[in-house]
């Protein structure tokens, strides 16, 4: 293979654990890669020049890392230099509204969900290639530690928003219409129908309200409000973490925002505040269950899933339609947000059961490294998109 990429590093080391498993296996299938660290711009944009004295097949980022990047003003330094921008998005569109707003003429923009890919396609129309692809998993290359001999019984690494949201609520005197009923109808109908996207109730609660925008409008607020997605996002992890340790399930805590909590001293709840996002793995390996909940992905996948199953733990999730499509009972535990009453039976069962863990944790770990690891997902996009650019 003869292809060239460029990698955008340097701003999140969560997002630079994905690029630099791509640049490995990139490297590995013999293309030739230039990493662009934004922490030295002038470094970079010196390798950056001699890189491009030969032709450049693409620019990977993530989360629209160097994606607007202009060395004159108003000028996309991408679309200039005639390289086509590949944007992998970790979160939904909604929360890149400036950026995608911005977008180079020959933008790519990726999406971990469908869902979130076929909000590109309505709502960016002037992006011609709008695509799906899972996340992918790190793998420590580790001896792994037998179910029977792990310390922690479960495990979740994630933060919630309850302080954040009061900062990006929008000014309600720029609305003609009630936006904040708006808000709370659509969050009330998440909390009831936890299996429907934010924005499809957005503009079902608009419509119940005689409020008939076109698709700029309507995207505009679903931007305002996508904290309504960040509160139903945080609602359900407290519940399902809550319910767990108020149950008798010891649980060790990882993540931002949680000290809100008026239960957070719970005897069966160990907090341990914010973490590295490779410690998360590192952990994870001494881990008997890795639980997660989706960031309201509906038809997508989490990183922390596969990154569970990868280090022989049984990976515990609620569901989505890409997961109940592509993995069996046998291989990852999936529940529903509306049954949280019920998960906290399933979880001891499974603790009080070493070899069915065991079983469930060699099948997961068997089928994630086959299928969906950031190695795999290196190869999907050589061949189904740098290759044909």
């Amino acid at each position: 293979m003869s292809a060239r990429v460029i990698l955008m590093t340097g701003l999140y080391d969560t997002l630079d654990i994905f690029t630099y498993e791509l640049k490995y296996e990139f490297i590995n299938m013999g293309l030739e890669v230039m990493e662009f660290n934004t922490k030295d711009m002038k470094e970079s944009l010196y390798s950056l020049m001699k890189f491009i004295e030969k032709p450049v097949n693409a620019v990977v980022t993530f989360n629209n890392l160097g994606f607007n990047m202009e060395l004159k003003k108003g000028e996309n330094i991408w679309e200039s230099l005639g390289i086509p921008c590949i944007n992998i998005l970790m979160d939904h569109p909604m929360f890149h509204k400036n950026a995608l707003d911005a977008a180079p003429d020959n933008a790519i923009v990726i999406c971990p969900d469908r869902n979130h890919m076929k909000f590109v396609q309505r709502f960016y129309p002037d992006i011609q290639i709008a695509g799906f692809l899972p996340h992918g998993g790190k793998e420590k290359r580790l001896q792994y530690k037998p179910i029977k001999d792990r310390t922690i019984d479960v495990l979740y690494a994630g933060g919630i928003s309850y302080k954040f949201i009061e900062q990006i609520k929008p000014d309600v005197k720029e609305f003609s219409f009630d936006i904040e009923l708006i808000a709370k109808q659509s969050y009330d109908e998440l909390l009831i129908h936890p299996y429907r996207t934010t924005e499809e109730v957005i503009e079902e609660k608009l419509l119940e309200n005689g409020i008939k925008l076109n698709d700029k409008q309507l995207l505009y607020v679903i931007e305002k409000l996508r904290y309504v997605d960040m509160l139903a996002v945080s609602y359900y992890r407290e519940k399902v973490i809550k319910t767990l340790v108020e149950s008798g399930i010891k649980v060790i805590l990882y993540g931002t925002g949680w000290e809100v909590c008026d239960w957070i001293d719970n005897e069966n709840l160990d907090y341990r505040g914010r973490i590295a996002a490779d410690d998360v793995i590192d952990v994870m390996n001494d881990s008997k269950i890795v639980l997660n909940t989706m960031t309201w992905f509906k038809d997508g996948t989490h990183d922390r899933v596969f990154n569970g199953m990868l280090a022989k733990a049984v990976a515990v999730t609620d569901s989505s339609i890409y997961m109940k499509e592509n993995f069996s009972d046998d291989e990852l535990i999936m529940f529903e947000l509306e049954e949280i009453n019920d998960l906290p039976a399933r979880i001891k069962d499974l603790l009080n059961n070493d070899n069915k863990m065991q079983f469930i944790a060699e099948k997961g770990y068997d089928t994630a490294l086959k299928n969906h690891t950031w190695k795999v997902r290196a190869h999907e996009l050589y061949d189904d998109l740098i290759s044909q650019l």
